[in-house]
C-alpha cells in the first residue's frame, strides 16, 4: 500500500511540474533569449517629441541619449516609439488643435502583462496634466486608448449646471461651483462633449462619475447652522439624482472673497461629502 501511495504522489508531482513548465516555460525561455541574444541597432526616423520620450525613459543616460539623437534604436525601442506615435495620433484625433507631451509611463511586470500601460501627459497649450491608458491585445500589440482630457471641455460647465438646478430648487447661498472628471473614457468622449450629452444619457454618467464642488456663503454662521443647511442641500441633490460625488463647502467668507480666492485659501466652517449612489453614508470633516 505504501509503494502504491508513493507512486500516486510521484505521478501527481510529475503532472504539476509539467503544467508549471508549460505555464511559465515559454516566458522564461523568452527572457533568457533576450539576455543571451545580442540585440542589433537599426536606424529609425523620429520626431523630437518621440526622441525626448525615449530620453526620459532611459533617465537621460548619456550613451542612450547619443543613440537617440542619431536615430539608432533597438527593436524594443522602435516598438516604444510606434506606441507613442499611435497614442499621439489618437489624442490629436479626439482633441484637434491641442498639443500633447508624454512625461512618464508605467511599466508592467516581468512575467505577465497587466493589460495596459499608463502614460502621464501634459497638454502644452492649457498646461493641464492627465493620464492615458493604452491597452494591448493578446499579441502584445497596441489596441486602443482611454484618457480623461475630455473633462477639460465639460467639467466646469457640468458643475455650473448642477449649481443652476440647485438654485432653481431654492438653494440660495451658492456662490461658486467647480468640477473634476478623472475617469478614463474612450472615443465616445472628445473635445465636442457637452453637458446635454451627459444629462440625456448619451454618455454614461455613472461611468464618468464626476466630482462637483459646491461653495456656499456662510459668513457668520455657526457649525451647527452649516450642518443643517448642508443637509438641506444634500436633500435637493437627492431629488436631482444625478450620479457623482459632491462636496458641499460652507465658507466663512464674503461672496467677493469666495469668488476671488483659490480653493486652498478658503476658510471653511463645515464640509460635507456625499455620493449619489450611497446617500445614506456621509463623510464629514
Amino acid at each position: 500500500m505504501g509503494k502504491h501511495i508513493e507512486k500516486i504522489v510521484f505521478i501527481v508531482c510529475g503532472v504539476c511540474t509539467l503544467l508549471l513548465v508549460l505555464k511559465i516555460g515559454p516566458k522564461v525561455i523568452g527572457f533568457v533569449r533576450l539576455l543571451v541574444e545580442k540585440p542589433t541597432l537599426s536606424y529609425y526616423e523620429m520626431t523630437e517629441r518621440e526622441r525626448e520620450f525615449l530620453k526620459e525613459e532611459s533617465d537621460y543616460q548619456e550613451e542612450d541619449a547619443k543613440r537617440y539623437d542619431e536615430g539608432m534604436l533597438y527593436s524594443s525601442e522602435i516598438k516604444e516609439v510606434k506606441w507613442v506615435r499611435q497614442l499621439y495620433a489618437d489624442l490629436e484625433e479626439r482633441y484637434p488643435g491641442y498639443q500633447f507631451r508624454i512625461t512618464w509611463k508605467t511599466h508592467t511586470g516581468l512575467f505577465g502583462p497587466l493589460g495596459y500601460y499608463v502614460y502621464y501627459l501634459e497638454e502644452e497649450i492649457t498646461g493641464r496634466e492627465f493620464n492615458a491608458y493604452v491597452y494591448y491585445d493578446n499579441q502584445g500589440d497596441y489596441d486602443y486608448e482611454e484618457d480623461y482630457f475630455y473633462g477639460y471641455f465639460v467639467e466646469e460647465e457640468y458643475a455650473e449646471y448642477i449649481g443652476e438646478l440647485l438654485k432653481e430648487k431654492g438653494v440660495e447661498k451658492i456662490v461658486r461651483t467647480g468640477g473634476v472628471m478623472s475617469t478614463v473614457m474612450g472615443k465616445e468622449c472628445d473635445s465636442t462633449i457637452t453637458v446635454e450629452e451627459i444629462v440625456n444619457g448619451n454618455i454614461d454618467l455613472e461611468k464618468i462619475s464626476p466630482v462637483v464642488h459646491i461653495y456656499l456663503i456662510a459668513k457668520g454662521m455657526s457649525e451647527e447652522e452649516c450642518k443643517k443647511y448642508s443637509r438641506e442641500v444634500q436633500n435637493v441633490l437627492e431629488e436631482i439624482n444625478l450620479a457623482g460625488s459632491y462636496g458641499i463647502y460652507c465658507c466663512d467668507m464674503t461672496q467677493e472673497e469666495i469668488i476671488s480666492s483659490e480653493r486652498e485659501d478658503m476658510v471653511w466652517v463645515y464640509v460635507r461629502h456625499c455620493q449619489s449612489w450611497n446617500w445614506g453614508k456621509e463623510e464629514e470633516e
